[in-house]
């Protein structure tokens, strides 16, 4: 049984993310040997705009031969250009080379154009993220970190079933050094742990980020491991071979390998790296297409999480991993639009987000529009029984954070139910002292409901 365990996760963990890791280089390969030309094209001009090589290099060629778009020597020569300066130097000499000797000062202003948008400089003052290596959060003096892992309750289902885990999770920490908002971002197998890994978190204690000695909210990435008793460290030997075999396919190009092993060398207890060394091989995936990984160099980017702080660069990532459907984005991109005093365009943007991704059926997504829908800052976007029904849908998976209780109190009180927002919020309050958090905000907006006053507002401010 053990052998069959550990064979079973290191298949789950070869699996990670197969399906996205390929989605663009696979299917663009796979339309253009289909003869699928134009569909082909699209797909390696998205991926070569974001700098990856291999699909410059075909974009260079499709161009020049006019398979799949008008024949335009200038943009092949241009993107010829931009491969070979990638690395890419035996397909594209030939254009280079054949091309050269015809150029016109016209074409050559238009040649400059593109590989100033695209080229390696251009990118990196517009997308690319200056990544630290060694480095999580530079300008703090000391990052936060896990001092208590609470207790783990193993799911009955999968301890029947002989099945171990890993749930890969990011999440905030509070000055009071507790965790606040964990979220998922990958688990193998897929929802089995995932809500015992949430409890994990949210019980663990914390010493929080210090700048100037003063404590601040950090966020961090663990992967939280789920092991059958009698299984013994020395039954996963064979991780390090694993990973090894792993970071030579990631160096060797393949993007499913450097999304997985970035995760597995900056979330892994035994092999916890700072963000900035996975930094590149998540930036890589990014560029293949995959739409977490460019979610996780958005939010990395926004947070200055072992890259430096550069919100415009997070925004572009984080709306074309949202744009391809990832929850995550999706939910950070609405969050990020609801800063400050948002107006209603800003709100409606927001709830287009999060409506997009809980029609995923996201709990995440579900969540945040749960708690829009309570008490965002528009009242005419405000839909309180709507709102509980959102929650009814995701309460089973959220009952153990108290911001789930909060969130049905602020409906509650919308609707004018102050009794039962009251019943709520005093769950809410002593579920949040039984985690250690500071509960000022609690506190204030249960004397709200007592008031018989509801209450509007953010509530994942902590």
């Amino acid at each position: 049984m053990r052998k069959l365990v550990v064979a079973h996760v290191f298949a789950a963990l070869s699996l990670l993310a197969a399906p996205a890791a390929y989605a663009d280089l696979f299917s663009a390969g796979l339309a253009y040997d289909n003869k699928e030309y134009e569909k082909a094209f699209a797909l390696y001009l998205e991926m070569a705009q974001l700098g990856q090589a291999e699909a410059q290099r075909n974009v260079a060629i499709m161009y020049v031969n006019g398979e799949g778009v008008a024949r335009d020597n200038i943009a092949g020569y241009a993107w010829a250009l931009i491969a070979a300066e990638n690395g890419i130097v035996g397909d594209t000499k030939p254009i280079i080379d054949q091309l050269a000797p015809h150029l016109t000062e016209k074409s050559r202003i238009r040649i400059q154009a593109i590989t100033d948008l695209y080229g390696k400089a251009g990118l990196e003052k517009r997308l690319m993220p200056k990544v630290f290596p060694g480095a999580n959060f530079t300008t703090q003096q000391s990052p936060c970190r896990m001092v208590k892992a609470a207790g783990m309750s193993y799911p009955p289902d999968a301890l029947h079933r002989g099945i171990q885990g890993q749930v890969y999770m990011e999440f905030t920490v509070m000055p009071d050094g507790r965790a606040r908002n964990p979220r998922v971002i990958y688990s193998v197998p897929a929802k089995v742990f995932d809500d015992a890994a949430r409890r994990v978190i949210l019980r663990s204690e914390f010493a929080p980020a210090l700048e100037k000695n003063v404590p601040v909210t950090c966020t961090i990435g663990t992967m939280v491991q789920f092991v059958m008793k009698g299984i013994a460290n020395s039954d996963y030997g064979d991780l390090k071979i694993f990973m090894s075999k792993e970071k030579k396919k990631a160096e060797a190009g393949d993007p499913r390998a450097q999304m997985l092993y970035g995760l597995m060398i900056s979330g892994l207890p035994q092999f916890k790296q700072p963000r900035g060394d996975a930094m590149p091989y998540f930036v890589k995936a990014a560029q293949a297409g995959m739409p977490t990984a460019q979610f996780l160099v958005g939010y990395s980017s926004m947070l200055g999480w072992g890259c430096e702080c550069d919100e415009p660069k997070g925004v572009e990532w984080l709306q074309k991993a949202a744009a391809a459907d990832q929850a995550d984005a999706q939910v950070m991109l609405a969050n990020y639009i609801l800063r400050g005093s948002p107006g209603e365009e800003e709100v409606a943007k927001a709830l287009t987000w999060l409506e997009r991704a809980a029609d995923a059926d996201n709990n995440y997504g579900k969540f945040y529009l749960a708690a829009l829908l309570a008490a965002g800052p528009d009242p005419a976007r405000r839909a309180p029984e709507r709102a509980l029904q959102v929650l009814k849908d995701v309460m089973r998976t959220v009952d153990d954070d108290p911001t789930a209780f909060e969130i049905r109190a602020a409906a509650l009180a919308m609707l004018g139910k102050y009794d039962e927002a009251q019943k709520d919020q005093r769950k809410a309050l002593k579920m949040a002292k039984d985690l250690g958090w500071e509960t000022a905000s609690q506190e204030s907006r249960l004397a709200n409901y007592v008031a018989a006053k509801h209450w509007s507002g953010d509530l994942f401010a902590f």
